[in-house]
């Protein structure tokens, strides 16, 4: 069946139906071009508050984070702010107003013996886990902090939301690096062997 065929189907009379079928609702008549059509009111669509706007991250809106958790902190010699959370040093950096830095230091150190053992968790925790990164300094005498880190873009700013929750995540997650640290490598002071 060509177009012509199914074009002429479509423009005959529908077939009439048996008296035992529902008949369909008669359509409103379409308006021609001089006259206004009266089409059912449209439905009221609530409306969404606005998003919160993003704003440039600064170490006042820092500041503001820290007062609304209630953390206490400390502004370091580089005007960066920093604070113990359980007893585990954390500071905060903004750098070059393009990325927010949430570092973590575990608060005893390595020995270089066991550098091999703090290498291979790091790399175990890095591969297992999305955040944060986990990694080894190792000082001119031999010791080695552990340090975490979460490093988040902040060029097109953030809201109030998305800073405490990026603060929150930095010491969520290096906390739980540093747990792991303490459940490996108990505190010998902790447990009365020194």
């Amino acid at each position: 069946m060509g177009f012509w065929e199914r074009w002429m189907q479509r423009s005959r009379p529908p077939a009439p139906r048996p008296a035992s079928e529902p008949r369909e609702q008669p359509r409103p008549e379409r308006a021609t071009l001089g006259e206004r059509a009266s089409l059912p009111p449209e439905p009221e669509i609530p409306r969404t508050p606005t998003a919160p706007e993003s704003r440039i991250v600064t170490r006042e809106r820092l500041v503001a984070a820290m007062r609304r958790h209630g953390y206490h902190y400390l502004t370091d010699e580089r005007g960066d702010l920093c604070g113990l959370w359980g007893y585990r040093f954390f500071s905060f950096h903004i750098v070059e107003n393009r990325i927010l830095q949430v570092r973590g230091r575990w608060t005893r150190l390595g020995h270089i013996e066991r550098l091999g053992e703090l290498l291979d968790l790091c790399e175990s925790w890095n591969r297992h886990h999305p955040y944060p990164k986990c990694y080894v300094r190792v000082q001119d005498d031999g010791q080695i902090p552990v340090l975490t880190e979460i490093a988040v873009p902040i060029g097109s700013g953030l809201t109030d939301a998305q800073l405490d929750n990026h603060l929150q995540i930095g010491l969520a997650a290096g906390t739980a690096v540093f747990d792991e640290l303490d459940r490996r490598y108990p505190d010998p002071v902790a447990q009365g062997l020194v």
